[in-house]
């Protein structure tokens, strides 16, 4: 889809009812699902450990890792870029 088409028409947002799926989509990805000390849950496989504060986020991360692999970081350039394109660089703090 180009940038000047429609948006999907289907949406999904972060909220208290895609916790439950987000367990069951990870323990169906074969991860198995930790609850650590604190607020943090743990998901495990023979790949890596990710932690996080709910299962929405382990799905970020683990899609994180897929897409850029355990060097996920990014550059000092990338940083200043997305910062920039996003509004976040006027002193305004990134989300997360």
């Amino acid at each position: 889809m180009g940038m000047t088409e429609e948006p999907a028409t289907r949406r999904i947002a972060a909220a208290g009812n895609t916790v439950v799926p987000a367990i069951l989509a990870l323990e169906a990805a074969g991860f198995r699902i930790n609850r650590l000390s604190g607020d943090l849950l743990e998901a495990v496989s023979p790949d890596g450990r990710y932690v996080a504060e709910d299962p929405v986020e382990l799905l970020g991360l683990i899609k994180l890792v897929e897409l850029r692999g355990w060097t996920w970081r990014a550059t000092d350039e990338q940083v200043d870029d997305v910062l920039q394109r996003f509004g976040w660089g006027g002193g305004e703090r990134a989300p997360g």
